[in-house]
């Protein structure tokens, strides 16, 4: 996840942004960015697209077509009609969200503080988890959808997740042409990419890990051939299907119907836990960085005398703020498995 983290005071007589040395800056910035930066598991595979300056809050994200295969043969010494690349323009609206603290007069400007060391540490982890569980929500509101046990919805789930259902949701991927992922983003302030082995990914939470564990031909990381190139929170995989675990993945309580024994419920209904499994450009968002994101503190001079509901100055402010969305693209490029899980 990318993050520009600009540091902010009052434009007052007696507080600039001199008064707080660029390597003080630096250190808050990478205290936030520590935090933040691992908190984006549902955000490393989709398609980014940066929000231009002063151009709204849509944000036009592109489902690309396919060309036809060319099967007419060429005709000797005539030049073919040609072709061209067709895609279809998808538009989200970008929203702003974003939280902040109160910070005393007491935090120290000329030095690294511990209050504000905390306070940055905290805000990081919060907007992180934030837009994760936000492009979660999003995820879970596809269309695209297969209940263990062969039931046909949520309300009727109590079977814990089988190859059966694995299967049919590759083939499914297989059928409508999904491209299998071969990068990821990387948790950097450059948001480049990193190439990763070819699969489709599944995205669970860890209470489903022992249930794939127990599936027949599932393969534990340990026992990859390669130890390079695991993904971050990488359990293992099935059949074409990579596995990360991640505990903002969401749990339906008591969702489903009575279980049999040594099925986790709530009440007496089965918890019903989604995989999300999915391919290349199932989903885009906009990604944190440049000039729609930043972290802000906010301090008063002794000499400010601008706040009169501050008489003494002894107050000011910690916060993050940020415009972003998240966009499913493709339904037929994603596939929600809901499924009951071991008590």
């Amino acid at each position: 996840m990318s993050k520009y983290i600009n540091i902010q005071f009052f434009a007052i007589a007696g507080q600039t942004t001199a008064n707080f040395p660029n390597a003080i800056q630096d250190f808050y910035d990478r205290v936030a960015l520590k935090k933040a930066l691992p908190l984006i598991t549902f955000r490393k595979w989709g398609q980014k697209r940066p929000l231009p300056r002063n151009k709204g809050e849509i944000i036009r994200f592109k489902k690309w077509g396919t060309l036809a295969p060319a099967t007419t043969p060429l005709t000797e010494g005539i030049t073919p009609v040609g072709n061209k690349l067709t895609y279809t323009e998808i538009t989200a609206q970008v929203d702003q969200y974003g939280d902040w603290i109160p910070v005393t007069d007491r935090v120290l400007m000329t030095a690294i503080d511990p209050w504000l060391t905390e306070a940055s540490e905290q805000l990081g982890e919060q907007e992180g988890e934030t837009h994760d569980i936000l492009m979660r929500n999003e995820l879970m509101s596809g269309s695209n959808a297969i209940y263990a046990g062969s039931v046909d919805s949520r309300e009727k789930v109590k079977a814990k997740v089988s190859s059966n259902e694995l299967l049919l949701a590759v083939r499914a991927l297989k059928l409508a042409n999904v491209p299998r992922i071969m990068k990821q983003v990387n948790a950097t302030t450059n948001y480049n990419t990193t190439p990763i082995r070819a699969a489709y990914i599944g995205i669970i939470h860890p209470y489903m890990t022992p249930d794939l564990e127990a599936i027949d031909g599932f393969v534990p990381i340990e026992k990859y051939p390669s130890q390079t190139g695991i993904m971050e929170g990488e359990v293992g995989s099935y059949k074409g299907i990579r596995f990360v675990e991640t505990t903002q993945a969401i749990c339906y309580e008591g969702a489903g119907d009575v279980p049999a024994a040594g099925v986790k419920v709530t009440g007496t209904k089965a918890d019903v836990y989604p995989i999300i499994i999915f391919g290349e450009d199932a989903y885009g968002e906009v990604p944190l960085s440049g000039a729609n994101h930043g972290i802000i503190i906010k301090v008063h001079g002794d000499s400010d005398r601008s706040d009169t509901s501050d008489p003494l100055n002894q107050r000011g402010s910690a916060g993050w703020k940020t415009m972003w969305t998240g966009k499913i693209l493709d339904d037929s490029r994603m596939i929600r498995l809901e499924c009951a899980v071991s008590a």
